[in-house]
């Protein structure tokens, strides 16, 4: 009767132990499983990271080209043909008061067309460049010479254009076109063609 009972206390420990053994395989095998989930989480988290570091750098919506207009010289149009009427003639040359009108003309309206009140003076001066440097030195040193009654005709149509009603005729330009610019915008101008365009007649 002992026996008996002795042997069937062992068989329950041994089911018991088996049992304990089986459960530490069945966890251990399961602790892969459950470490695996954080990696894949930790791979998720890092893709997530860097999703928006590549979607800012990709980003161009807050470019403002408005500012690239304003200041670039590239769009200040038209400078060649503003410049046409300033070359050619000088002081002392047969017509040049009739000549300087229409040049004045030309620039005035290259001014307001441009807007030139809203440009920064290095965009005016790289668009003068980009004609001036073309020219010859003769035709540089005539327009400096012509620039002084160009200007002076610019600020008498912009300031007494009745006085230049002859003149105005006789180049053959329409009066109610003229001045055709506000005074800051042809100022923007003046201003920075006074500082770059050389001065003559040996003046220093």
């Amino acid at each position: 009767m002992t026996s008996k009972y002795i042997r069937s206390l062992a068989l329950l420990l041994c089911a018991a132990f088996l049992g304990c053994l089986l459960a530490a395989c069945g966890g251990a095998a399961s602790s892969p499983a459950s470490s695996a989930a954080p990696a894949s989480d930790s791979a998720s988290a890092s893709g997530s990271s860097e999703l928006p570091s590549s979607t800012t750098e990709a980003n161009t919506g807050e470019l403002n080209p408005g500012n690239f207009d304003e200041n670039s010289v590239f769009s200040i149009t038209g400078t060649e043909n503003a410049f046409a009427p300033c070359l050619g003639w000088g002081p002392g040359v047969s017509g040049c008061s009739l000549k300087s009108v229409i040049a004045a003309a030309s620039l005035l309206h290259w001014a307001e067309d441009a807007r030139m009140s809203s440009r920064s003076p290095e965009a005016i001066q790289d668009a003068f460049y980009s004609w001036y440097d073309g020219l010859t030195d003769n035709q540089q040193e005539g327009f400096a010479e012509a620039w002084p009654l160009i200007k002076d005709a610019a600020l008498d149509l912009l300031s007494d254009k009745d006085s230049m009603t002859g003149r105005i005729a006789d180049a053959g330009l329409d009066a109610d076109t003229l001045p055709g610019c506000t005074l800051k915008n042809w100022q923007a101008l003046q201003s920075v063609l006074d500082d770059i365009v050389p001065e003559t007649n040996g003046e220093a």
